[in-house]
């Protein structure tokens, strides 16, 4: 199977270019590169491999949910709307804050949560994982170093 996908993406990239499958230097290199690009997600089976590619086709039915936040914190955020947002780091080796959920407080606190009763959230890299916290609004925001523009609640998950 893995192999029918590497070959069907060589093809369909070949043909987006106009070349053909001849064989030739420039075909081997376009194939190294997407072995190279595109190993982790050809690595994966199973249940792995189908949620990857239902999170790929939401991304190509809406890419501007992917905001790129390398610069501000080493982060790729999911951006999915209503407040809600994923960050996932880049290099996970180099942090505790592999996973960044944040929401937006609003209606929690119509609710009756009282976010105050939260830790306001630390630095880049200092939350504690599974801990919740708060950002309040008008506060800058680490992951997007710009503030939010209302109260946020967030937690990190350490995957390793």
């Amino acid at each position: 199977m893995q192999r029918f996908i590497v070959t069907l993406a060589v093809a369909a990239s070949l043909a987006a270019s106009g070349g053909a499958l001849a064989g030739s230097d420039q075909d081997a290199a376009a194939l190294e590169r997407l072995k190279k690009d595109y190993a982790d997600v050809l690595a994966l089976e199973g249940t792995s491999r189908d949620e990857i590619l239902a999170i790929a086709r939401l991304l190509r039915a809406k890419p501007e949910m992917a905001i790129d936040q390398i610069r501000a914190s080493g982060e790729y955020c999911l951006k999915s709307g209503l407040g809600t947002m994923a960050h996932y780091a880049s290099d996970p080796a180099r942090t505790r804050e592999d996973i960044v959920y944040e929401f937006d407080a609003a209606a929690l606190t119509k609710a009756g949560l009282d976010p105050a009763k939260l830790p306001p959230l630390p630095a880049l890299g200092r939350m504690e994982p599974g801990q919740w916290y708060y950002l309040p609004e008008g506060d800058v925001d680490p992951h997007h170093k710009h503030a939010m523009p209302g109260t946020t609640l967030l937690i990190a998950v350490d995957v390793r």
